[in-house]
């Protein structure tokens, strides 16, 4: 850590500071030149004075600035900080994006409640916020101008530490297999802030089980693949797929097809430079649409559930005056929100809800009797409980309008009948999953089926999603050549991505 003026300041205003100066300069004058001696004293006292008086109005003119930010954060008025901000910030950063990532961060923290200096460094001042949901390291920079160069939250490290004690499993630890599965899970359970895991390997059609942990960390029970419920997130892009793709070879709709054909006459039409949004760059994330909506999080959300008040007229709102930036088809660019029009559009066009449609086109044909949407009260006693994060309690998460980002929960035994039909390509299904399947956007890194990555490992490829709720993350994979696929289903906020490619790569 460097020393700055601000640490100079602390030092001159105590007064211990001037009896070490006394006692310093005073065996000074034991030597001869003693008006040199007191002249250093002099001059150090009086470039104190000016450092001290130089670290006080700096740090005046940042406490200024914070004071600021504060104030229009919790007023949720995130384009007042933007303007706050110096020319160079905003080439970096348009206001929509500042405004859209200022909003999501404060869903998910809450107000902001209070903040202490902690350092000065060379990128600037670091100040400790405290805010309803989370501590942040909060970084500011201001230029000559007075205006913010550098502004970041950073989460404060929580240390988790591992649980006192081995989790609980049912792997028997026999074969080559199980002690695999160990290998890649165990360090996993065995974080503090992790509750249950369930992990299926499919291998020419043979399935095998495993559960770790428990379905709640108060409770002793292990997560059960026939009946535990989880949230399986972004997962619910893959299913949203296949109801496009069922549409299409069944000839009711083309990929081709221009959004704006599904959607209420007041959305102006979706295009750049006369190409438009098609279903198509919904599905596979070319659309150009933000990850999410800039009006999101407008008003008072609960950071517990940040996404339950986003209704179909804010949906269409953001729509009406939405004008396209780039090409569609050309960039691929991650959109809960397309996801989310998608699912609106099938809902429009059926007279059904996202739900009906899961259960009636996808479930009920693969025998899949523990999926849905929402939870009745015998799903309600099966669903884990969830943790985020830092190992607390969350609650289960509505989609309202976006529910085809990422709303349907499901067992292990239920995403293995799904995978394992992805896989076979069988049933009434088939040719919609063939479909799904099928490359429709290169990227440099990986491609994009339907709702599916694509990503080449050597002279192999697996299709894959992963998938992340307030308290779950999921993974399902497979590898149609070699015939091999995983599941994994976990109620804790830590990623299971890593130990579910590492079977298939």
């Amino acid at each position: 850590m460097a020393f700055t003026f601000w640490h100079l300041a602390n030092i001159v205003t105590n007064p211990l500071f001037f009896n070490r100066i006394y006692i310093y300069f005073d065996k000074d004058l034991m030597y001869p030149m003693r008006k040199i001696s007191i002249l250093k004293l002099s001059l150090c006292i009086t470039l104190f004075g000016v450092n001290l008086g130089y670290a006080q109005h700096k740090r005046q003119s940042y406490e200024s600035i914070a004071v600021k930010v504060q104030m229009n954060f919790n007023a949720n008025q995130p384009d007042q900080i933007y303007f706050l901000t110096s020319p160079g910030f905003q080439k970096k950063m348009t206001s929509e994006q500042f405004t859209i990532g200022m909003s999501k961060f404060h869903a998910k923290v809450g107000d902001w409640t209070s903040y202490e200096f902690k350092d000065e460094n060379e990128t600037g001042v670091d100040y400790l916020a405290v805010f309803e949901n989370s501590r942040q390291i909060f970084s500011l920079k201001i230029d000559e101008q007075g205006k913010i160069s550098r502004l970041n939250f950073a989460t404060v490290p929580v240390v988790i530490a591992e649980k006192s004690s081995r989790a609980a499993s049912n792997n028997l630890l026999k074969d080559s297999l199980d002690l695999w599965v160990e290998r890649v899970v165990r360090p996993y359970i065995q974080k503090g802030n992790t509750c249950g895991l369930e992990l299926a390997f499919i291998h020419n059609g043979q399935v095998r089980k495993y559960s770790y942990g428990s379905v709640k960390k108060t409770v002793d029970q292990l997560p059960d693949a026939a009946n535990t419920i989880f949230e399986i997130g972004s997962v619910t892009k893959t299913f949203n797929a296949l109801l496009l793709a069922e549409e299409v070879v069944s000839g009711r709709m083309k990929l081709t097809d221009p959004i704006n054909l599904y959607l209420p006459d007041s959305i102006p039409e979706l295009s750049f430079q006369s190409k438009p949004i098609t279903l198509q760059h919904l599905v596979n994330h070319t659309s150009g649409f933000p990850r999410l909506p800039s009006n999101i999080f407008k008003g008072k959300i609960d950071p517990k559930d940040p996404y339950k008040h986003y209704l179909s007229d804010s949906l269409y709102s953001f729509l009406r005056h939405y004008k396209p930036a780039i090409m569609p088809g050309t960039v691929f660019s991650y959109s809960n929100y397309g996801a989310g029009v998608l699912g609106t559009i099938l809902e429009r066009k059926y007279g059904n809800s996202f739900e009906q449609l899961i259960v009636s086109r996808i479930c009920d044909p693969l025998d899949m009797r523990n999926t849905s949407v929402t939870l009745n009260d015998a799903n309600q006693k099966n669903f884990a409980q969830g943790y985020n994060e830092i190992g607390e309690t969350t609650v289960p998460w509505e989609l309202a309008s976006l529910k085809g980002s990422g709303a349907i929960r499901s067992t292990l035994d239920d995403m293995v009948k799904y995978t394992c039909a992805q896989m076979e390509m069988r049933g009434p299904l088939k040719k919609a999953i063939a479909l799904s399947h099928q490359s429709t956007f290169e990227g440099r890194n990986q491609s994009m089926g339907l709702g599916w990555r694509i990503t080449k490992s050597g002279p192999n490829s697996y299709l894959h999603h992963s998938g992340g709720t307030g308290g779950f993350r999921s993974f399902v994979g497979f590898d149609v050549e070699r015939k091999i696929g995983i599941v994994i289903l976990s109620n804790a906020a830590e990623d299971v991505t890593t130990i579910g490619e590492g079977f298939l790569r």
